[in-house]
């Protein structure tokens, strides 16, 4: 008989998934920070690091196997918004509760241990990450004055203007899809044994280690 997954929260474990959703802030946070590198980097700043935050997402997913883990993640996010006033934003505001709400449902419905349930569940969470980018696009004219304010007209201009166009902005999806998919990979390669411990990934069979030895 298989054992039954958790379904109540202990203050321990709602502080390690506090601490592990930091770890996720600052990916994103350290995101934004590689816009002072140009302005391409500031717009995939978001893909790069999704390739780094798989390895917390999937870890806290794996330890926590149950329904509000990315709730309070999301919070943080949200949170974190607020202070920053970027809530303000619709395309921010809708995309940040789209990753508050979605990745926690999709794992119920995919199987909180399921590899494929959390690579799904991240690839939204991944989505949910880009309401500053993709204003580039879909609210330009804010998106420039902003850009302004903080960088000055000539970065502005860069950002905007060098990256209108819909193909610019179907490459920076895909960029950002192809990021979470590899994150997640590379998170299942760095993680395998935390992984394997708390059941999300099968542990090797005999003849497996055998063949391996």
């Amino acid at each position: 008989m298989s054992k039954a997954l958790p379904t109540k929260w202990s203050g321990k474990e709602v502080g390690v998934t506090i601490g592990y959703g930091f770890l996720l802030l600052l990916c994103y946070f350290a995101a934004d920070c590689l816009g002072f590198l140009g302005p391409t980097m500031w717009i995939y700043g978001s893909a790069i690091m999704t390739l780094v935050a798989g390895i917390p997402y999937f870890y806290i997913a794996a330890r926590e196997p149950r329904y509000g883990t990315f709730t309070i993640v999301g919070i943080l996010f949200l949170l974190y918004g607020l202070l920053g006033g970027s809530v303000s934003n619709p395309p921010y505001l809708i995309l940040l509760l789209i990753g508050l709400i979605l990745p926690d449902l999709i794992r119920m419905a995919m199987g909180y241990q399921s590899f494929l349930g959390t690579l799904v569940s991240f690839v939204v969470f991944a989505f949910s990450k880009i309401g500053a980018p993709i204003n580039v696009w879909v609210m330009p004219d804010w998106c420039h004055g902003q850009a302004i304010e903080e960088m000055g007209e000539e970065y502005a201009d860069a950002l905007v203007y060098g990256h209108a166009g819909a193909l610019q902005c179907i490459l920076f999806l895909v960029a950002v899809l192809a990021a979470a998919v590899l994150g997640a990979y590379i998170a299942k390669a760095v993680l395998r044994k935390p992984l394997t411990k708390y059941g999300m990934l099968a542990a090797p069979s005999a003849s497996d280690t055998e063949a391996a030895a």
